[in-house]
C-alpha cells in the first residue's frame, strides 16, 4: 500500500498548522485551487456540451418527421386544381346536352369554381397551425443548441498574463455564469422548448388522425396521453424524493411550487371534512330521533308485556 494512503500513518490526522500570512504555504493553497476550479468547469461543460448534441440531435430527426407531415397537410389548404376542371367538364357537358338536343335558348348558366369559394375546414386549420408551431419550437432549440455550444467555447476561453490574471478571470466567468443562470439556460430551457413542441406535435397528429378515423385517432392519443402521464407522474416522484434519478425541467420547474400545493391541499381537505360535517349533521338529528321513537316503542310494548298475567297461574 502506499504510504501517502496509509491509515496508519499518523501524519494524514495531523491538522496543518497555518501559515502566519497568506502564500507563505509552498503554493499548496493556489494547487488545490486551481484543480478544484477546472474540476467544476470541465463537469458543468462537459455534462452541457452532451446534452446540447442529444438535443441537437433529437430535434433534427424532430424536424424530419414534423416536415413529412406538413407535406401532407400543407395542400389541404389550398383548393384542388382537378375540382376545378370536373367542374368546367361538368359545364361544358350540359352545353353541349343543349345544343345537341336544341335548346339553344335555355343554355345552363356556368356555376362557380370551387377554388372561389373554398376554405380549409376548422380541422385541417388546426392541424396545420398547431404542426407549424412544433416544427418552430424544434428550429429554435437547435438554434439555441448550437448558440449555447458557442457560449461554452468563450466560456472556456483563457487570455494570458499569468495564473493569478488568469484566475480572477475563471472566477469572474463562473461567477457570471451563475448570475445570468447559464447552467438552467441550456440545461432546462432548452429541452423544455423541444419537449413543449413534442406535446404540440402529439396533439396536431392527433387531430389529423381524426380527420381519417375516429379509432385510429383515439388509439394514438391514449398512447400519448399514457406517455405525458409517465412524465407527470416522474415529475412528481422528484418532489417527493430530492435524489431521485427521474430528474426533468419539469420536475425542476415544479418542485418550487410543491409546499404551496401541499399547503392548498391540506386547506382543502379541511373545508371539505367540515362541509361533509354541515351535510351530515341534519343526518345524525333524524337517526337520532329514529333511535327515540324506536326506544319508546320498546319500552312501551316491555311495559304491555309485564302487566300480564300468565295463563297458567289460572290453574287450580
Amino acid at each position: 500500500m502506499d504510504a501517502a494512503f496509509d491509515s496508519r500513518n499518523p501524519a494524514l490526522f495531523e491538522v496543518p498548522v497555518p501559515p502566519p500570512e497568506f502564500g507563505q504555504d509552498g503554493g499548496k493553497f493556489y494547487h488545490y485551487y486551481d484543480a478544484f476550479a477546472e474540476e467544476i468547469d470541465d463537469n458543468m461543460v462537459s455534462g452541457l456540451k452532451e446534452q446540447l448534441e442529444g438535443l441537437l440531435i433529437f430535434a433534427g430527426l424532430f424536424a424530419g418527421v414534423n416536415t413529412a407531415f406538413l407535406a401532407l397537410t400543407i395542400p389541404l389548404m389550398s383548393p384542388d386544381p382537378a375540382d376545378d376542371t370536373n367542374a368546367l367538364l361538368r359545364d361544358n357537358n350540359a352545353i353541349l346536352l343543349n345544343l345537341a338536343l336544341g335548346r339553344n335558348d335555355t343554355l345552363p348558366t356556368p356555376s362557380p369554381l370551387p377554388s372561389e369559394t373554398f376554405s380549409p375546414t376548422s380541422k385541417v386549420l388546426t392541424v396545420n397551425v398547431l404542426f407549424s408551431v412544433s416544427l418552430t419550437f424544434a428550429i429554435i432549440s437547435s438554434f439555441l443548441a448550437v448558440l449555447g455550444r458557442q457560449w461554452l467555447v468563450y466560456y472556456r476561453k483563457r487570455t494570458g498574463g499569468g495564473p493569478e490574471r488568469q484566475r480572477w478571470e475563471q472566477l469572474k466567468r463562473f461567477l457570471g455564469a451563475e448570475r445570468w443562470r447559464l447552467e438552467w439556460v441550456l440545461d432546462d430551457f432548452l429541452p423544455s422548448l423541444l419537449q413543449i413542441g413534442l406535446i404540440i406535435f402529439c396533439i396536431s397528429l392527433t387531430i389529423y388522425l381524426n380527420t381519417l378515423h375516429t379509432t385510429l385517432s383515439n388509439v394514438v392519443g391514449a398512447l400519448f396521453c399514457v406517455g405525458l402521464a409517465i412524465l407527470v407522474i416522474t415529475a412528481i416522484f422528484v418532489t417527493w424524493d430530492k435524489f431521485c434519478p427521474f430528474q426533468s425541467p419539469l420536475s425542476h420547474a415544479v418542485s418550487p411550487f410543491i409546499p404551496v400545493v401541499i399547503c392548498v391541499a391540506r386547506m382543502s381537505a379541511i373545508i371539505l371534512f367540515v362541509l361533509i360535517l354541515d351535510l351530515l349533521q341534519p343526518i345524525e338529528w333524524g337517526l337520532r330521533f329514529l333511535l327515540g321513537i324506536a326506544q319508546a316503542l320498546r319500552d312501551c310494548c316491555l311495559r304491555g308485556s309485564s302487566n300480564v298475567e300468565p295463563p297458567w297461574e289460572d290453574i287450580t
